[in-house]
């Protein structure tokens, strides 16, 4: 389990260009997602980057999203 990897994401695309992570699995174990925290938006030359806070009820991820590649990477954790 390391930070800076990626990971598979399951989450919702909706209204207008809301996303919404549900669940991730990282290293074999998949996490619900109990609640997002809070959203933000970077960019990186011309790479739009969506970053969410998140908890599963114990512990505080952050994930960010490529929306040119399509990739999700799990960036830090706090137990």
């Amino acid at each position: 389990m390391q930070v800076g990897e990626g990971i598979s994401v399951l989450a919702s695309f909706g209204k207008p260009y809301r996303i919404k992570p549900l669940s991730f699995t990282w290293s074999g174990r998949t996490i619900k997602v109990k609640e997002v925290t809070y959203t933000w938006k970077t960019r990186e030359g011309q790479k739009d980057l969506h970053h969410f806070s998140l908890t599963d009820g114990s512990t505080l991820f952050q994930l960010s999203f490529d929306a040119v590649s399509l990739l999700w990477t799990i960036e830090s954790l706090e137990t």
